[in-house]
């Protein structure tokens, strides 16, 4: 499955759970969704030449060699349904004792979900720029209180999940859970689609997107101009310092 159809999949999970997700106030919300729509991304992180390893230049180009020497290749270690979420709860877990850290993931998670958008089409963004951002991002929903979120380790698991769950569904597929170790080469999969095949490019990813973009405007309550700029206005207002200062 293409980058960017991995990421609707997590932000269209992240906005279907939130009337039940453990989070409260607009800042944990939107964590709790950008989070799941970049975690979807995170098994590509695999390779140094994978979009995802790329995103951050020569920040994340020695990430994605570090994990793909320990996931033993692309779509290996990293597609493990059993592994593979374990290990990035892990590092989640670490990482939510304290605010500093839990920033950090939260500007890995947008900046993966900003570099699934712009695989898309929505707007071009450099490594540079997507790294500014996403740690401003991150800075804003921390100081808002996105901090207070306890499970990130089960946000990060279940994006992973989703990940593996829409390469299964290609025909490429995803290894074995934990006999790859051993050298099994056999691969799960449904062969629903061919990767950036046409059944993807013209059916698939647009239905994600559009569900994704409804069901967030119905949880938002916006339905015409007048809510969408009611909403902007209740956004701005919530915004730490320096953000909110007026005019």
């Amino acid at each position: 499955m293409m980058g960017y159809n991995h990421v609707s999949c997590g932000l269209l999970t992240g906005v279907a759970t939130l009337p039940i997700a453990p989070v409260t106030g607009a800042a944990a919300q939107t964590a709790w969704v950008l989070a799941l729509g970049g975690a979807s991304l995170l098994p590509d992180l695999d390779t140094t030449g994978s979009t995802v390893a790329r995103m951050w230049g020569p920040i994340t180009r020695p990430l994605g060699s570090l994990v793909g020497a320990l996931a033993q290749g692309h779509r290996q270690g990293t597609h493990d349904a059993v592994l593979a979420p374990i290990a990035f709860a892990g590092v989640a877990l670490l990482a939510s004792l304290h605010p500093v850290t839990t920033g950090v993931v939260l500007a890995v998670t947008i900046g993966l979900a900003l570099r699934g958008l712009a695989l898309a089409g929505v707007g071009r963004i450099g490594a540079a720029a997507n790294l500014l951002v996403s740690a401003i991002i991150a800075w804003i929903l921390v100081a808002a209180g996105a901090h207070q979120i306890r499970l990130l380790p089960l946000v990060l698991a279940t994006g992973v999940l989703i990940h593996i769950a829409g390469d299964w569904l290609t025909d490429e597929g995803v290894p074995v859970p934990i006999l790859w170790l051993l050298g099994h080469r056999r691969r799960l999969s449904v062969g629903l689609f061919g990767v950036n095949g046409l059944l993807e490019r013209a059916l698939i990813a647009p239905l994600l997107s559009l569900a994704a973009v409804l069901l967030l405007c119905a949880h938002l309550g916006i339905h015409d101009v007048d809510s969408l700029a009611q909403w902007c206005g209740s956004l701005l207002q919530q915004l730490p310092a320096p953000f909110n200062r007026p005019v």
